[in-house]
């Protein structure tokens, strides 16, 4: 029962939302979905939704319609049956249930408990069962619907947008051009009687501080002078106007800050005297009190009570430079003094304005003097027109009978309470009057001290309402009396106080969220929106830093920065929430992720100096890492995904982790290739078949499953491959949790290097002059690594990248050629060997005279020989090019044959006799044949030539010789009758066919 109450109250609770609009739709949960456009979409705000829903047959049709979609028959649902089979006796029982009717749950009279009560008490727990089954399909029907529905409409909802906007640009327009025809027709019909005032300041706009006259010719105000002394007073308003007009619309910020300020006295109005707007350059700039070194250009704005500086600041919009206020100042309320000019700073003058001190640059001593002479003149002239007005207040004067036409540029910046939208087009003409009733004037006279009283009681809520009904009576005053301007003034006063308050309990850290959003929805009745957000998000940056100052560090830096994050992040959500519930203008989203984008550099600091600071370890730093991401992604659920934030804010760090990662694998690698003392290292397999190897001989699947590739070995790898295979797995270990195609270059650059510098290095200490059995094996390294290894790290890492890896592919054509290096230094290893163990053919005697008997046989020299072919050939490891290798061998054996040194010596040609002749074409003949898989035709062509050497030798040393040599039919059949005496004795040779 209770669970089909809790699905009823969730089906009331979706349908007014859904009514509702979806401006809140980024803060809600996703179980809280309202009903879809297309249950819903023809109802109109309304207020009331149930009256909106049962007005409308089409509606109803609709709503019924949906639910039958919806929601399961009766019948189906709670069907239920007996008996069977075997002579049983079944009953069957149905209790019919209303189908879900989601018309009355739109009702604003709609009562859960009195709906469950009334409709579910007779049914059975499987029915009540069933119908909180299909109260749950229907809302999550409905919460799918009306995100399709969003979705679908979100392009006609931008059209619209732009739409609108073109439409106010328009608008705008028009009432500007209004406002010039309405202009035109008041200076037509005005009088052209010329103020008194205005001859003055024309007079004295013009004259420098030092008495002289300057050219206005080149002054900003030139059109304004040359119009004003031809008398026609009505075009001097309105150009004051219209220069006052592009003032607000070029300056941002301007309006804002003069309605800070006292309102012009009364029979005068603003305007701009001096400008530096037209510079091309600035003319002045800001510098330090005490050092004299420029802090910032600056514009100065001289209006006829108020001194602006503006600066100019790039917009993060439009991207373009635009003038921004800076300070804003009453020129009654400041004190501008010239600096005498020293070898620190020149064209110096200082602005005070208590308790604040600033100092500015002039670029020419003209300009400073211009401006000096142009304040202290205005300020004179206030200070006349401010006694004056003090002595006028002193006789009786009947207010409501005063006449004061106020200006377009008074009305624009004086006229509302509080915050009012500038407009110079407001009417010229009226009786000074405020119009307001005897109870206003008693309420708006009594309320600075009721005011007064609710602040001390902190009766905050009923002073804001006092203050927003104040507001209201004053927007009624037509005229800016001197009554009005007091009480306003009072008001504002205690608004001021009353806000400062607010803001202190807002920023109380110990404040639950419904303190929080109270507070908040005071300074927005207020007006002050920007104050509210920037106290909530201070108050909340200053209770993360306190929450991470709790936290405890034990050591593990891992641990510390999961919790670190896990603070962060949650607390960051949780601001999110409250924001998004307390402020409803979309406007201010801005400086809310300015907020959060800051939190989180905060947090990449502290996490910058805990682990990549510290030089921890990369296995720590991908867990730390992998920890800020996971607990990062919190954030999706209020709509905010920062994980490229984080990316983006460690980038430079992993890359230089990387390097340094990657230098000390470097160093561990060369360092095992010369430590290695390159003998074979048995990994389990006795029959030379290839075998898995694990890290360090025990089985570690989770480091397996981190790494990139799992290798097979051969049986006589050295250890220093056995070293880099451990170090490939770490590394691929590690870069698994931080693998993304931004480090893909510095992850695949590491790889490259690791190759290279372990096949460089085997190639270094193959050439050192190590023995056979050690080069042998320094090839089948080089091998294995090459071949093998890089294409498995190469598949691997372009399935993880999802692209090809050229860069890897280019280093394997590279390292191909060191491996040819190494296979030519162990040729070169293994021919010496021979030369020097078996058969070293300058010591062999072949000078015999004697004729051969037809038993001869080869040599004992070239038998030596071919048993140490046959031998290595044997143990050269199968996965080597065993017949290519052997062949480079017997070929630098026969081209040492062939050299000079071979055939003579110090003593003269070497002796060939009749039978050591012969003896040697056996010994070649005999060698050709039982090596022929490993002989190169240009082996065949070295042995021909060396033949014929001997032969040539043989006929100059022994011209006189009668007897005949041996035909080519006896040595191939001697050599056939000497191999069946060896049958198997070069077994290995023979395999190599």
């Amino acid at each position: 029962m209770t669970e089909g109450r809790s699905s009823v109250t969730s089906i009331k609770q979706s349908i007014p939302r859904s009514i509702s609009g979806i401006s809140k739709l980024p803060y809600r949960d996703a179980t809280d979905s309202p009903l879809s456009a297309a249950t819903v979409s023809p109802v109109r705000h309304s207020p009331s939704v149930g009256a909106g829903i049962s007005h409308s047959t089409s509606r109803s049709q609709n709503l019924a319609a949906y639910t039958r979609k919806m929601v399961p028959s009766p019948s189906s649902m709670f069907a239920g049956g007996g008996g069977g089979g075997g002579g049983g006796v079944g009953t069957t029982t149905q209790t019919r249930l209303p189908s879900v009717d989601v018309i009355k749950f739109a009702d604003e009279g709609f009562q859960p408990q009195n709906f469950v009560h009334g409709i579910l008490t007779s049914n059975s727990e499987d029915g009540v069962r069933g119908y909180h089954l299909a109260l749950s399909d229907a809302r999550d029907a409905a919460a799918a619907d009306l995100q399709r529905n969003v979705y679908r409409n979100y392009n006609e909802f931008v059209l619209i947008s732009k739409e609108i906007s073109n439409l106010e640009r328009d608008m705008m327009a028009l009432r500007s051009w209004l406002a010039e025809l309405k202009d035109a027709n008041v200076g037509v019909r005005g009088d052209a009687e010329k103020p008194v005032d205005d001859a003055l300041i024309v007079e004295e706009a013009t004259t420098t501080i030092d008495g002289t006259t300057e050219d206005t010719s080149t002054s900003p105000n030139a059109p304004l002078l040359a119009l004003a002394k031809k008398g026609n007073s009505e075009v001097w308003n309105r150009a004051r106007v219209q220069q006052m007009q592009a003032l607000y619309e070029n300056v941002e910020g301007l309006m804002k800050s003069l309605t800070l300020l006292p309102p012009p006295l009364p029979g005068t109005t603003r305007f701009l005297v001096r400008s530096d707007n037209d510079a091309a350059k600035p003319r002045s700039t800001e510098i330090n009190l005490t050092t004299f070194k420029p802090i910032k250009p600056v514009y100065f704005y001289v209006l006829s009570d108020a001194l602006i500086v503006a600066t100019k600041k790039k917009s993060l919009i439009t991207g373009k430079n635009r003038m921004s206020v800076d300070k804003c100042w009453g020129l009654i309320d400041l004190a501008v003094v010239d600096v005498k000019d020293s070898a620190d700073a020149t064209n110096v003058f200082k602005v005070m304005k208590h308790p604040d001190v600033y100092l500015y640059r002039s670029d020419s001593v003209e300009e400073k003097r211009g401006l000096l002479a142009a304040i202290k003149r205005l300020t004179d002239d206030l200070m006349v027109q401010k006694r004056k007005q003090a002595e006028t207040n002193v006789a009786p004067v009947d207010e409501e009978k005063t006449t004061n036409t106020p200006t377009p540029a008074q009305t624009a910046s004086d006229a509302f309470f509080f915050t009012t939208p500038y407009s110079p087009h407001t009417k010229p003409t009226g009786p000074q009057k405020d119009d307001l009733s005897a109870a206003d004037i008693k309420f708006l006279t009594d309320l600075p001290d009721e005011l007064d009283v609710l602040i001390a009681h902190r009766e905050f809520e009923k002073a804001v309402e006092f203050v927003e009904k104040a507001s209201q009576v004053i927007l009624t005053a037509i005229t800016e009396t001197q009554r009005v301007v007091h009480l306003r003034n009072a008001i504002e006063e205690r608004t001021s106080h009353l806000a400062n308050l607010i803001s202190i309990d807002l920023a109380n850290p110990v404040n639950n969220k419904g303190a929080v959003q109270a507070n908040i929805d005071m300074l927005l009745r207020l007006k002050l929106g920007d104050q509210a957000r920037d106290f909530f998000l201070t108050s909340r940056s200053v209770i993360i830093r306190h929450r991470i100052r709790l936290l405890r560090f034990d050591g593990d830096v891992a641990t510390y920065i999961n919790d670190l994050a896990e603070l962060v992040f949650r607390l960051i959500r949780n601001t999110c929430d409250w924001y998004g519930s307390s402020f409803h203008d979309t406007t201010m989203a801005s400086g809310f992720m300015k907020w959060v984008r800051q939190e989180v550099h905060n947090f990449g600091s502290i996490f910058r100096r805990q682990v990549f600071d510290s030089k921890q370890n990369f296995t720590t730093i991908a867990d730390c890492l992998q920890g800020a991401l996971e607990r990062c992604r919190m954030l999706k659920e209020v709509g905010l995904d920062l994980t490229f934030v984080l990316d983006d804010l460690f980038h430079d760090d992993l890359v230089n982790a990387i390097d340094e990662h990657a230098k000390r694998c470097n160093g561990e690698i060369v360092g095992a290739v010369i430590e290695d003392g390159f003998g074979s290292v048995e990994t389990g397999s006795e029959d030379g078949t290839w075998v898995s190897w694990k890290v360090g001989n025990v089985e570690n699947e989770d480091l397996i499953t981190k790494a990139w590739f799992v290798a097979e070995f051969p049986v006589k790898v050295s250890k220093s491959v056995h070293a880099l295979y451990a170090i490939l797995m770490d590394f691929g270990a590690d870069m698994g949790l931080l693998m993304s195609i931004a480090l893909y270059r510095k992850i695949v650059s590491a790889l490259t290097d690791f190759f290279q510098a372990h096949v460089q290095q085997l190639l270094n200490v193959a050439l050192s002059g190590l023995g056979l059995k050690q080069t042998a094996i320094i090839l089948i390294d080089a091998t294995f690594v090459v071949g093998d290894l890089m294409p498995k790290v190469t598949s691997q890492l372009a399935g993880r990248f999802e692209r090809p890896i050229p860069e890897l592919d280019d280093m394997r054509v590279k390292l191909e050629e060191t491996v040819t290096q190494v296979r030519q230094a162990f040729v070169s290893s293994a021919k010496k060997k021979l030369i020097k163990d078996a058969y070293n053919f300058p010591t062999i005697d072949y000078s015999n005279s004697a004729a051969i008997l037809d038993t001869i046989k080869p040599t004992e020299y070239i038998m030596k020989l071919l048993d140490q072919l046959n031998r290595l050939a044997q143990e050269l490891d199968p996965t080597l090019d065993r017949k290519g290798i052997l062949s480079a061998v017997v070929e630098g054996i026969f081209e040492f044959m062939s050299q000079d040194s071979c055939w003579e010596s110090e003593r003269g040609p070497r002796r060939i006799g009749f039978g050591g002749v012969q003896h040697l074409f056996l010994d070649i003949h005999f060698f050709l044949r039982t090596a022929t898989h490993i002989v190169s035709p240009k082996t065949t062509d070295l042995a021909n030539s060396t033949c014929e050497r001997a032969l040539r030798t043989y006929f100059l040393q022994n011209k006189d010789m009668v007897g005949g040599l041996k035909s080519g039919e006896w040595f191939d059949k001697r050599v056939e009758d000497v191999l069946k005496d060896v049958k198997g004795q070069f077994k290995g040779l023979l395999e190599l066919g």
